[in-house]
């Protein structure tokens, strides 16, 4: 997080900042997780560089989001859920889910929550999400399916920015 708050900087400074996280690298630690996961490893190396992409992610939108929009301690803790993310920036004049890749950031969270939480078995949620994933059986191809959502997530993360920045 920004080491000032944001009614300490000028709405020029705010847009400044805003504009200097595009060049933000999300999947930066991702990679190294994939680089030294080794071959044997490389299906683990996958499962846990998608719950450090989420997690950067995350970070990231409650970063940007907070300092666009002034908000309080209390709303940044509730951004980082589905229905308090789309009411807050509905709120100000942003319509979340039609912001390129909203469906991505979903998934993702889904993803890295059956990893931790289900122990990396497709939740009703997921079902045929990649078409290598049925409900009730362990996730798979997880190199493909992040290759697919780090992507995607990067491009959510850019047209984010871009209407915060508007």
């Amino acid at each position: 997080m920004t080491d000032q708050s944001h009614e300490s900087l000028t709405d020029i400074e705010i847009l400044d900042i805003l504009k200097s996280m595009k060049k933000d690298e999300l999947d930066v630690e991702a990679k190294e997780m994939i680089r030294n996961g080794g071959k044997a490893g490389r299906q683990e190396a996958h499962k846990q560089a998608l719950v450090a992409l989420n997690k950067n992610f995350e970070e990231k939108f409650v970063e940007a989001v907070t300092l666009a929009l002034g908000l309080n301690p209390a709303q940044a803790k509730k951004i980082r859920y589905k229905k308090d993310r789309i009411r807050i920036l509905k709120a100000h004049g942003i319509d979340y889910l039609a912001v390129d890749g909203a469906e991505t950031a979903q998934v993702l969270a889904q993803v890295a929550q059956a990893i931790t939480l289900e122990d990396g078995v497709v939740t009703k949620d997921l079902h045929d999400i990649f078409p290598f994933w049925k409900e009730g059986w362990p996730m798979v191809q997880f190199d493909n399916a992040y290759k697919i959502l780090s992507e995607d997530i990067h491009l959510h993360y850019q047209a984010l920015l871009d209407q915060l920045i508007k």
